[in-house]
């Protein structure tokens, strides 16, 4: 441990810093050259930096990762030849901040001469499951930003470090693509499937990354050989207790040749593996290099020793030298260019994962559900507080904001966002997000004032009912408040809002002054037996109509005497219902011009004995049902029809249809807490047809694009079914749909949060929406909140119709709109206060027009003085709808309310490359082996997108 602490105290106090280097040699110009007459053998040391995960992210810097930043940037410095990976941005940042600025200085001169060398640089290494890609954008941009403004254009990453997530999406080899990356390297795959890979020498691959944007989203991806440790016996870290390569011929405990023969045979048995005369070696694992000179001296020996004791492999001599992954990518290529060589080329993804026969890792795509919903609350609240900074000029360092910037970063963590961290380090992250939401609601709450007064000298007190899901809201018990109503899409929308309240007759006024219609109904079950705060009864709902594109409307609120008179239908005429009065299951619907028989219920699997917070093994494929009769009660009201079911005391569900939207059915359930005293239990939702689907379902990646999954089959390898179950679940981030080729029709079940799901018959579709597990090896979910299990309150989207769609859109198109509208549903903020004498502007838009239905602004946020990050996405697939699936043109002249756009610089994803500085490699028979096509944005600001397509723009501005 004193290497450790001797290197920290080296770096801290400046000791060991040298001038900056005038001119930089970073990126390919640093990588060393590899020899095509030899077998190069690329060693890499790394580590693999968890931002949470058995500690808190603060316990594992200050525990670990300080000590491996500091004593690495001596160890680099003592020797040119060495390297070393960075990638976890937010300890990158921490670290940073407690440097001297010779200890900084000599960071910049190491990343510039291409030693200390970015990868990946998000926020955090995310998950791939569970997250929506808007997140994944996010905190890359975050990550690369906060590199760039600190050591320059040399710590640009090439390369996406992906190494710990439990199974790979499509979407994320596709945003990397999009990134400017040229590779992507991870470690988990099915073990099947990584042993055919590396029997037919396909490890090193080329995987295309989108069914619609073709080689704009091709990259080279590598599958590491040994996880991504060190190979057996040569880890040379204080946390391990492999032997030191001992070269003194004199020692007793002399093993030099010894130890280079036994590493030369790991490397031909790797070599045997790869298509190429090049492999990487990991050197590193979680948490290594905290003692890095103990590391590096070891490395050097191990190095030289391939000089003093030459090996080969199938004739060529082995050359062992320092390396990085983008130099490993860039000796591949070089490779796959001087002998034509096409590598294999994968469209598909790399879910779900198994890491041992029968043992599946899909049951965190459900893991920590409530965890789940509040990162997708946080997102809407931050890309809210984005636009409305955007809007009235607040700088991008704005404290708040990157306060939930920051969080939203480190939850999307592949041991955050999954729920497959300890407990107490689920109740720091909440920690995070819960301060990061808190301070951003601070950041907001002038520029509402503002806004909404007209002057600078009021503060309204908004505040956000983070609790309004179990009917808590403090400013909402009062007789008369306030609610601002915030709509985060670039199209008008008409959105539902439901806010808890103690009485039934209320006067709601909107901004024009007229009266609003509502509905008031009793909560579903009575909250107050779940948390111990002063819960509201009831529940008042209206439809906020006609929001304008990123504004707001305001509704004022007071209690009236006078009742309500309810309507009296289930559903309305495009779209309804029909419940068993026996059973009291749903059995039919009708949408879209489409009756079909369909039923729902909840059922659970009770859990096996390899259940846990990553594992899903059930006890037995059949689930059990809750209950064989529901009780069921019917809603009527102005503003919506419904159900109400009971299954049991802890599973309630409302299933509703709101008047003023036929595009789908809302089935709003509670679930917990459950009793685990007789077993783990796994819930799932099941919906079930008739259709004749084939084995054949739909699931989305990462909220984007749809991929096709057949039951009880992989594409890439032959398929073992010890979990018919569990083997065939998948992540559903926003969509899981069956299709019947031969009826034209389709049923989709679209979700509020990350959860797994399946058709494991033909017609269904099940989503699991909750679970309890009690393990020994502290990785169960058994949580507790007010001294009991979790309750979740949910919601599903059921959609139904013909594929054709309703005459307008196609039910794909028709899919993705509710998607959008209930990702980025609108944001609520609530006072009060008295405030009727200031009300002026009772609604805002930053849009002077609405965008088209297939495009999305996806980010607007200060980013520079006068320059503003926008994103423009086209929605659909190019399959999705004929009309909607085609090229469309934006124009950005005049759009914007608060300020005017002069000029466009187009960038890479995360707006930290100019689009002309960009040159990726090109690759020998894939589409990438020519230049990708760009259109150029002229002065006239028209900006064109094709299906899929996103384009990122640094836009100058000047404030109206």
């Amino acid at each position: 441990m004193w290497v450790a602490t001797l290197c920290f105290f080296l770096v801290a106090s400046g000791v060991l810093s040298k001038p900056v280097d005038d001119e930089p040699t970073c990126g390919y110009d640093a990588c060393p050259l590899s020899d095509p007459a030899t077998l190069n053998v690329h060693v890499v040391p790394h580590s693999h930096d968890d931002v949470g995960w058995l500690k808190t992210f603060d316990q594992y810097y200050f525990q670990d990762v300080q000590n491996v930043i500091s004593s690495v940037i001596v160890a680099l410095k003592l020797n040119p030849e060495r390297r070393f990976v960075q990638v976890e941005t937010a300890f990158f940042k921490k670290w940073w901040d407690q440097q001297k600025d010779s200890v900084r200085q000599d960071v910049i001169n190491l990343v510039n001469n291409g030693q200390f060398e970015i990868i990946n640089g998000a926020w955090s290494m995310n998950d791939e499951a569970a997250v929506n890609y808007q997140y994944t954008i996010d905190q890359y941009t975050l990550g690369l930003r906060y590199l760039e403004d600190r050591l320059g254009k040399c710590s640009r990453p090439r390369v996406g470090w992906q190494i710990d997530p439990f199974g790979h999406s499509r979407e994320q080899a596709s945003i990397s693509a999009q990134l400017g990356f040229d590779s992507l390297y991870f470690a988990r795959l099915d073990y099947r499937d990584k042993i055919n890979r590396l029997s037919k020498k396909s490890g090193d691959l080329l995987w295309r990354g989108s069914s619609s944007l073709g080689n704009a989203a091709d990259i080279f991806t590598s599958v590491l050989y040994n996880h991504y440790s060190a190979p057996p016996g040569f880890c040379f870290d204080i946390v391990c207790d492999d032997d030191p390569i001992i070269d003194d011929p004199e020692s007793p405990d002399y093993n030099y040749q010894n130890r280079v023969e036994t590493f030369a045979n790991f490397v031909r048995e790797q070599a045997s593996k790869y298509p190429t005369n090049n492999i990487i070696v990991v050197m590193g694992d979680d948490f290594r290099y905290q003692a890095a000179l103990n590391s590096y001296i070891n490395t050097d020996r191990l190095i030289a020793g391939f000089d003093l004791f030459p090996q080969t492999f199938q004739g060529k001599t082995i050359k062992v030298f320092y390396s990085t992954p983008s130099c490993y990518a860039k000796a591949v290529n070089d490779y796959a260019i001087t002998n034509d060589y096409n590598l294999e080329i994968k469209t598909d993804d790399f879910f779900p994962y198994a890491d041992g026969v029968g043992n599946l890792v899909v049951g965190y795509f459900t893991s920590r559900p409530a965890s789940k919903r509040f990162v997708r609350d946080g997102n809407i609240l931050l890309q809210t507080a984005k636009q409305l900074a955007a809007a009235v000029n607040v700088p991008y360092d704005n404290v708040e904001i990157n306060s939930l910037k920051e969080a939203m970063g480190v939850l999307q963590h592949h041991d955050a966002i999954t729920g497959t961290e300890l407990i107490d380090v689920t109740h720091d992250y909440h920690r995070l997000l819960h301060k990061g939401i808190s301070d951003t609601s601070d950041a907001v709450d002038p520029i509402l004032s503002n806004l909404i007064t007209g002057s600078g000298d009021n503060d309204l007190q908004f505040k956000s009912c983070l609790l309004a899901n179990v009917s808590y809201c403090p400013e909402t018990k009062s007789d008369q408040f306030t609610l601002v109503v915030y709509n985060p899409l670039s199209r008008v929308v008409s959105s539902p809002i439901s806010v808890p309240v103690d009485t039934e007759t209320w006067s709601i006024v909107d901004p024009e002054g007229q009266e609003v219609i509502y509905q008031v109904e009793p909560t579903v079950i009575d909250f107050s037996e779940i948390i111990p705060e002063a819960v509201s009864p009831f529940f008042l709902e209206f439809v906020a109509t006609d929001l304008p594109p990123f504004g707001y409307k305001v509704y004022t609120f007071a209690k009236t005497e006078s009742a309500k008179i309810k309507s009296v239908t289930v559903g309305n005429e495009d779209t309804s219902f029909e419940v068993d009065e026996t059973t009291g299951l749903l059995t039919s619907v009708t949408m879209n011009g489409v009756t079909l028989d369909i039923s729902q219920d909840f059922l659970y699997y009770t859990s096996g004995g390899g259940s846990q917070a990553y594992v899903f093994t059930p006890a037995s494929n059949d689930p059990q049902t809750i209950a064989s009769t529901v009780t069921t009660s019917v809603v009527e009201g102005d503003i919506y029809s419904a159900v109400v079911q009971e299954f049991s005391d802890w599973a309630h569900q409302t299933i509703k249809v709101y008047k003023h939207d036929s595009s789908h059915i809302e089935f709003d359930y509670i679930i917990g807490p459950l009793d685990i005293n007789d077993g783990g239990k796994e819930v799932i939702s099941r919906f079930t047809t008739s259709l004749n689907t084939e084995g054949a379902f739909y699931t989305d990646s990462n909220g984007r694009e749809t991929l096709k999954r057949v039951r009880n089959y992989r594409p890439d390898y032959e398929y073992t079914d010890e979990q018919p179950v569990s083997g065939n679940y998948y992540p559903i981030t926003s969509k899981l749909a069956i299709k019947d080729e031969d009826s034209g029709l389709e049923v989709a079940v679209l979700n509020d949060r990350s959860q797994g799901g399946s058709s494991i018959e033909d017609g269904q579709l099940e989503l699991m929406v909750h679970r309890a597990i009690s393990t020994s090896d502290a990785f169960g979910l058994d949580e507790q909140e007010y001294d009991h299990g979790i309750v979740i309150r949910g919601k599903h989207y059921l959609v139904v119709g013909p594929s054709s769609g309703n005459g307008e859109k196609s039910l794909a198109a028709i899919e993705r709109d509710v998607v959008q509208r209930k990702f980025l549903q609108p944001w609520v903020f609530v006072t009060n206060q008295d405030v009727s004498d200031q009300l002026v502007n009772l609604q805002f838009s930053n849009l002077k027009t609405s965008l088209p239905d297939n495009v999305q602004l996806l980010t607007l946020e200060p980013w520079k003085d006068n320059t503003i990050l926008l994103r423009l996405e086209h929605v659909l697939e190019k399959d999705d709808d004929p009309n909607l699936s085609v090229d469309v043109t934006v124009d950005l002249s005049d759009l914007f309310v608060a300020f005017t756009i002069s000029e466009l610089a187009e960038t890479t994803l995360a707006g930290n490359i100019p689009i002309d500085e960009y040159e990726p490699l090109h690759w020998p028979g894939s589409t990438n082996d020519t230049p990708k096509v760009r259109r150029d944005v002229g002065a006239d600001l028209q900006v064109t997108l094709s299906p899929m397509q996103i384009r990122t723009f640094l836009a100058t501005v000047t404030y109206n």
